[in-house]
């Protein structure tokens, strides 16, 4: 098996789920295996049974100034694509991102700091030049295996700056290495995702292209570490093939086609799959809605994907290319998404001062304290309007994306059976009358030392109230249970194992 297949056959695996679930022999995925995490009600995944609950999509709070703009020293082209950290050891939010002196100019991979993830002090310093675009780092951490390697970037670029991407030969994503997050190496050879544009209708002379083009990474790759998985994840945009295989051919494609998202995934950073189809029109969808990109990042065992939504036949002036928004996905295998429709973090388009006016696509989410911090690029023109890009920052309650949500009547949500490993449980509500649990056997009545009576009720609006049980939630380990959650008058978002 060469190395393509081997890590082909890995992003099969993942495809179907073989690491997310333990089938026991009753029946296909029986038993949902839980690590330790954070685990949320965003979708059904969790939910086997539900009465009297109204599921409520949370939008989070936009601040009013920008986090970056303009930055300065000539770099009026920045480019929001934004990796954001907070690095305990430093005591320092630590933010990597593209700028450019002009539109045309060479990128630089570029680095700030902030004490409190909301101001970030200057000058920057650039790190790396490249030819094309950085959009993504992850830190393995301080226990990561290979120190040298511990911040890992995925970037896409030509092999040679002087010539186009169509005649290069080379361009495609790399990757880059980093001890430290300062100190950058690109890895050769280059690129790890090769290149495919002799395949597009713009690099084939006939201009027809091949099937080949639709396993093409393009210019915009983000990828996370998937713990449950022992796999790097990543979502980069991709092409259809031919360019009216979905139908509607993209305004600004100059008749590329209609951009989609694809998954590749990787042991190691240097070798990754053929990129998968992932993010795909759905037959119900609006005809001219286009993927532009997303960040993936984990919770429990979904991704929780969220994702950019171009659509070009709304236009802001009469020169602009459209107009794009962030919704909420999620996945448990990876390549199929469980993806909402309403936006989440819309553009402001009520407003045609707002440096969102036309976009918000979401570049970074990172949970500080009791919230999460949604860096996310707005554009007051349009997709192709380089001059008017900003990084803005909104606040939304701690994993509060989806809430169950319960009146006066009391609610009842039970999940599928569960195999915990844990010592300890919290529960993220916002309850202002009462909440109970209980965990049921596989007979649906309560355990004992964990039934209802066996377990404080919880009150009061916290991400993490402590769950205190009579029984000892360790000697439960491997043991097929369910969560019983009664609650009146209450939020419930979700719940985490440690």
């Amino acid at each position: 098996m060469n190395r393509r297949s081997f890590v082909g056959a890995i992003a099969a695996g993942a495809a179907l789920g073989e690491a997310r679930n333990t089938a026991a022999s009753g029946g296909l995925w029986e038993t949902i295996v839980l690590e330790q995490g954070r685990h949320l009600f965003i979708d059904d995944y969790l939910v086997s049974e539900a009465q009297n609950l109204r599921a409520t999509l949370h939008h989070p709070t936009k601040r009013d100034q920008p986090v970056l703009l303009g930055i300065g020293s000539g770099y009026d082209n920045f480019q929001p694509f934004a990796t954001t950290l907070y690095d305990a050891g430093l005591g320092r939010f630590r933010m990597w991102y593209c700028t450019r002196k002009e539109l045309k100019g060479t990128t630089h991979f570029s680095y700030i700091e902030s004490v409190d993830g909301i101001h970030w002090k200057l000058p920057y310093k650039e790190l790396l030049e490249i030819y094309g675009f950085p959009f993504g780092v992850t830190d393995g951490g301080p226990n990561d295996p290979d120190p040298a390697r511990r911040y890992k970037l995925t970037f896409w670029e030509t092999g040679d700056p002087h010539l186009s991407h169509l005649k290069d030969g080379h361009a495609g994503v790399g990757v880059a290495f980093s001890p430290d997050g300062m100190n950058w190496t690109k890895y050769r050879p280059h690129p790890v995702l090769p290149d495919l544009w002799k395949y597009s209708i713009a690099g084939d002379p006939q201009k027809k292209g091949d099937i080949k083009w639709r396993e093409y990474a393009a210019d915009c790759l983000v990828s996370t570490w998937d713990p449950l998985r022992k796999l790097h994840v990543g979502y980069v945009k991709s092409w259809t093939w031919p360019p009216d295989e979905m139908g509607y051919i993209s305004l600004s494609s100059d008749g590329m086609g209609r951009r989609l998202t694809s998954l590749t995934v990787s042991p190691d950073f240097i070798h990754w799959s053929t990129p998968a189809r992932s993010g795909v029109p759905w037959p119900d969808d609006f005809p001219s809605l286009e993927f532009y990109g997303c960040r993936p990042k984990t919770r429990g065992n979904q991704i929780l994907i969220f994702t950019c939504i171009l659509d070009e036949m709304i236009r802001t002036r009469e020169q602009s290319h459209g107009i794009g928004y962030t919704v909420l996905s999620t996945s448990t295998d990876l390549v199929h998404w469980n993806r909402m429709k309403a936006p989440w973090l819309d553009r402001s388009a009520g407003d045609p001062k707002s440096p969102d006016h036309a976009m918000a696509w979401v570049a970074d989410v990172i949970t500080v304290g009791e919230e999460e911090y949604i860096y996310y690029g707005a554009y007051s023109r349009g997709h192709k309007d380089f001059s008017d890009r900003t990084l803005m920052l909104a606040r939304l309650r701690k994993d509060g994306f989806v809430s169950r949500d319960a009146g006066r009547e009391q609610g009842r949500l039970v999940t599928p059976l569960l195999r915990l490993n844990c010592r300890q449980m919290t529960v993220n509500a916002d309850v202002r009358g009462e909440l109970r649990l209980a965990l049921l056997a596989e007979d649906g009545k309560p355990l004992p030392g964990f039934s209802t009576p066996d377990i404080a009720p919880i009150q009061g609006t916290s991400t993490s109230h402590a769950v205190r049980t009579r029984g000892t939630l360790a000697a439960l380990r491997g043991r097929p249970v369910r969560l019983e959650f009664s609650l009146r008058e209450a939020d419930l978002y979700g719940f985490e194992l440690d």
